[in-house]
């Protein structure tokens, strides 16, 4: 099943995004990982792409199989990223996405003329 929740660009809004995670996945074992990374990732995006400016949106989808589940963000970033190395992740930022690399069993980043998405995936 997968469900999806769009939401204004406010910081504000990510309790409300973790809300939403924890409700469609509190009776599976990885809810608080899920919880964790899915803040981390609407933040980010938040942060640094127009999706966090005035009237902008992000999109949470949330998809779960037997056994495993994915969480993700879509904003309306340009794609433009790639993964900090780890001396990277020393000065004000960065470290949030290693938290989200311990704690997802995968994780992934896909963009086209629409957006971008971040996502992680739970067994």
């Amino acid at each position: 099943m997968e469900w999806t929740q769009a939401y204004p660009g406010l910081p504000c809004m990510v309790p409300a995004i973790r809300a939403f995670v924890r409700g469609l996945l509190i009776d599976t074992p990885r809810v608080e990982q899920a919880e964790s990374v899915i803040a981390e990732l609407a933040s980010n995006s938040l942060r640094h792409t127009p999706s966090g400016t005035p009237g902008g949106v992000v999109a949470v989808t949330v998809t779960v199989r037997p056994g495993w589940a994915r969480v993700a963000v879509s904003d309306s970033g340009n794609g433009a990223w790639s993964r900090p190395a780890i001396t990277e992740c020393g000065g004000d930022y960065g470290r949030g996405l290693l938290l989200v690399d311990a704690l997802a069993d995968k994780v992934g980043h896909d963009a086209d003329d629409q957006g971008q998405t971040m996502w992680a995936e739970f067994s």
